[in-house]
C-alpha cells in the first residue's frame, strides 16, 4: 500500500491517497493518510489514537515524503497583510506526549477527574454537533469522568469548560498547535491553528496534479505506462520530463 516512514510515502500512493480522499471529511482524509503511512497498524487502532498521536504520526509522514521544513502562510487579521513564517516537523514533533490514550488523573473544582486525550472517534461525534457548544460538550462528556458523580450532573459553567479543556491539551499538545505571529506590516500579535492534516492534504493534492501531468507527459512521448512513470525515482522522472519538454 505504501511505503515506510523512513522512505516517505510512495508517488503512486500520493496518487491513490488523493483519488480516495478528495472530497471527503478532513476526519476521513486524516485516518487515510494514516492508513498509508502505517500500513502495519489496524485500521481500529489507528482510530483509538489521540489526536496529538495521530498529528505525530503524520507530521513523521509529511517529514519523510515532503522534507523536514514546513512553509506556512497566514493573513493578518489586523490590516489583512500576507505573512510567511516556517515550521519544522521535528521541531514540532518534540511537543509530541508519552502519555497515550490511557486515563490520567487530575483535581479540579474540588473533584478528582479522569482524562484522557480526544481521538478520532470523539471528533466524528463532535462533528455532527448543532453547534460549538454542543461539539466541546460532547468532547468533555467522552474524554473526562469523575469518580464521585457522573459527568452529566455537573454544572458545566464556562470556567469548568475551559479549565478541563486546558487539562487535556497538557496531556495531549499535538491536538492543537498554536503558532505566534507578528504582522510585519502593523505590528500587530496573534495566534493561529497549525493543521498537519489540511497541510499535509494540500501537498498531497498539489504533488498528484503534478505527478499526473507528468505520467501524461511521458506516456505521449516515450509510450510508458502509468506504473513505469511511477515506479521512477523522482530524480529520473524529472530528468525525463525535462528531456520531453526539450
Amino acid at each position: 500500500m505504501a511505503l515506510s516512514n523512513s522512505t516517505g510515502l510512495s508517488a503512486a500512493a500520493v496518487i491513490d491517497i488523493w483519488e480516495q480522499g478528495a472530497g471527503r471529511h478532513p476526519l476521513d482524509q486524516a485516518l487515510l493518510l494514516l492508513r498509508y503511512a502505517c500500513p502495519d497498524e489496524p485500521f481500529e487502532t489507528l482510530c483509538e489514537w489521540t489526536v496529538g498521536e495521530r498529528d505525530a504520526r503524520l507530521l513523521e509522514a509529511r517529514r519523510s515524503t515532503f522534507g523536514d521544513r514546513i512553509e506556512g502562510y497566514a493573513a493578518c487579521p489586523a490590516c489583512c497583510n500576507g505573512l510567511e513564517f516556517e515550521l519544522s516537523c521535528e521541531g514540532l514533533l518534540g511537543l509530541a506526549s508519552t502519555r497515550g490514550s490511557t486515563w490520567h488523573k487530575v483535581e479540579q473544582a474540588g473533584y478528582s477527574w479522569d482524562l484522557r486525550g480526544p481521538n478520532s472517534r470523539d471528533l466524528a461525534a463532535a462533528a455532527a454537533a448543532p453547534d460549538v457548544d454542543r461539539a466541546r460538550r460532547i468532547i468533555l462528556s467522552r474524554c473526562i469522568r469523575n469518580g464521585t458523580a457522573a459527568v452529566d450532573e455537573f454544572d458545566w459553567t464556562d470556567e469548568l469548560q475551559a479549565a478541563l479543556a486546558a487539562r487535556l491539551s497538557e496531556l495531549d499538545p499535538l491536538a492543537e498547535i498554536l503558532i505566534d505571529l507578528t504582522c510585519a506590516a502593523c505590528g500587530h500579535a496573534w495566534q493561529t491553528v497549525f493543521d498537519i492534516v489540511n497541510f499535509f492534504w494540500n501537498e498531497i493534492h498539489l504533488r498528484s496534479r503534478r505527478l499526473l501531468q507528468e505520467v501524461d507527459l511521458l506516456a505521449r512521448v516515450y509510450g510508458w505506462t502509468e506504473v513505469e512513470i511511477l515506479g521512477m525515482t523522482d530524480q529520473r522522472r524529472s530528468l525525463y520530463v525535462g528531456m520531453a519538454l526539450s
